[in-house]
């Protein structure tokens, strides 16, 4: 079942009846506990279910003593501690890295035994609640939170189903505590939430997919090379934040109507002044779990700061420990994203722009201080925000394809210029006609608007929603017309599939 498809909508629609209805006798987040179940189970199958399981009776079982001995037995609590994580991240660790190394051993077992291993597909949503747990499990060893004493509300928390398509990253003590709650009918959430579903399924449908033909297209065709390549990695830039952040609309869109408020995954990260603002506005759930649970601990730590105070330069020693909790932090987001050498590379690119950031910060500022630049001035704000968005789209390089060598390949065409066919409305007709383009570039522009307004402050939703019935309705059935009669479907294109669904 795939976010964007007729049967993720019935099925949607379906269980908010049940959510309401039955909702008023049995607690609801047996409900969600039992959907998110089905939608495990039908995604990846029993054994994969089994897997997610067993990652949560362990989790549940080590929170609850790490709670109990944290204080009378630190050494117990400990070891539970390094338990649970290796269940957390080594499952993770395994279906990222080392399933190769079962399906060769279940070959050789099938070979000579003539036994058949069962196939283990990766959980939906690993990377997610992997995380999710992990964090869980660390925010108990610190003392934020008390551990959940009920099996079954650690399952519903771990398992929300909207979430295990691809984030956000939800928190216990975020989550949790909405799950307890039955939450009552009201028309409000339903009208925003359906408002926010619509809006992604405009940008994935309408906008990210559009998109996607010409990418591919033009990826796909070895001609194509130079400035016209690089155009077509500049469309990749805006498909993957209409695709990614269309899911998370969607995702956030159905919360809603349930009554369950989600942390925000994005905001306006295109019209980001740097690389660092880039990932202060993207994906910012991830961002969370990085800068919490892995940027501070590495930052604040005894040998990180026996290692600043060794260093003779007072600027150097001050900025040190934060230079190298970046650029660890930025790798490990690479390897996370996937696990080809390609995406080591990508989260080394990324390391690269943010470390630098804060160990040349000063020398930036002098050098703006020399030019007179002042960053409210319009004109070196739009150079900022075109600088960044060209930087991060040869980033995107790395992660466009499926391996290094392939990405290589890309940055030689871009750069091989002889020959190079001219950038025409010609040569993008080959892929998409005239009003296609024309469609797919006023999506672009309205997401951006839209963004724009967002980050302004400006409540478009709120507005939307105080208009008069008939301006109203005629926005929302635009909205369906967009999605249904101009939205990409059709044979030989897999318009359900998320592009951040393989993260």
């Amino acid at each position: 079942m795939a976010l964007k498809s007729f049967g993720f909508v019935l099925f949607i629609t379906l269980f908010l009846i049940v959510y309401f209805l039955a909702g008023r006798v049995v607690p609801q987040k047996w409900i969600i506990l039992a959907f998110s179940l089905y939608v495990v189970l039908r995604a990846t199958g029993p054994v994969s279910l089994a897997v997610l399981i067993i990652v949560c009776v362990m989790v549940w079982t080590g929170g609850r003593i790490i709670a109990r001995d944290r204080k009378s037995d630190p050494g117990r609590a400990g070891l539970w501690y390094l338990i649970g994580l290796v269940f957390c991240i080594g499952t993770l660790l395994y279906f990222k890295f080392l399933t190769p190394v079962y399906d060769g051993l279940a070959a050789i077992i099938a070979n000579r035994g003539g036994v058949s291993l069962p196939e283990i597909a990766a959980p939906i949503g690993l990377s997610y609640y992997a995380l999710s747990l992990a964090a869980y499990l660390t925010d108990i060893r610190h003392g934020k939170h008390e551990a959940e004493e009920s099996l079954p509300d650690l399952f519903a928390y771990a398992m929300y189903f909207p979430a295990l398509f691809q984030g956000p990253i939800n928190l216990y003590k975020d989550l949790m505590p909405q799950l307890k709650e039955n939450h009552s009918f009201d028309q409000t959430n339903l009208i925003y939430g359906l408002q926010r579903l619509l809006w992604g399924y405009v940008k994935k449908a309408v906008i990210a997919d559009r998109i996607g033909i010409l990418v591919t297209g033009m990826l796909g065709d070895e001609n194509v090379r130079g400035a016209a390549l690089f155009f077509a990695m500049v469309l990749y830039s805006f498909q993957i934040y209409a695709d990614f952040s269309g899911g998370i609309d969607v995702i956030m869109g159905v919360s809603e109507t349930m009554g369950i408020t989600l942390k925000e995954n994005f905001r306006a990260p295109l019209i980001s002044h740097s690389v660092t603002e880039y990932w202060q506005r993207w994906h910012m759930t991830l961002g969370t779990i990085m800068e919490k649970y892995l940027y501070y601990p590495i930052v604040l730590s005894k040998r990180m700061r026996r290692v600043s105070k060794k260093i003779k330069s007072k600027y150097l020693s001050r900025v040190f420990a934060a230079t190298v909790a970046t650029f660890i932090v930025f790798v490990l987001v690479g390897i996370w994203h996937g696990t080809g050498w390609n995406y080591v590379v990508y989260g080394l690119y990324q390391a690269f722009f943010t470390s630098t950031a804060i160990l040349l910060g000063p020398v930036y500022k002098r050098i703006k201080e020399i030019l007179h630049i002042h960053d409210k001035n319009p004109v070196w704000s739009l150079f900022t925000i075109l600088r960044t968005f060209v930087v991060l789209t040869f980033g995107r390089y790395l992660i466009r394809v499926a391996s290094l060598s392939r990405a290589g390949a890309l940055y030689a065409r871009t750069f091989s210029f002889a020959g190079a066919p001219k950038l025409s409305v010609d040569m993008l007709t080959q892929w998409l006609n005239a009003r296609n383009l024309i469609l797919m570039l006023c999506g672009i522009l309205v997401m951006i608007a839209v963004d724009i307004l967002h980050d302004r402050g400006v409540q478009i939703r709120t507005t939307i929603l105080s208009m008069p019935l008939p301006v109203r309705y005629a926005i929302y059935y635009a909205a369906i017309f967009l999605i249904i009669i101009c939205g990409i479907y059709g044979k030989g294109y897999d318009a359900a599939s998320f592009i951040y669904e393989q993260f």
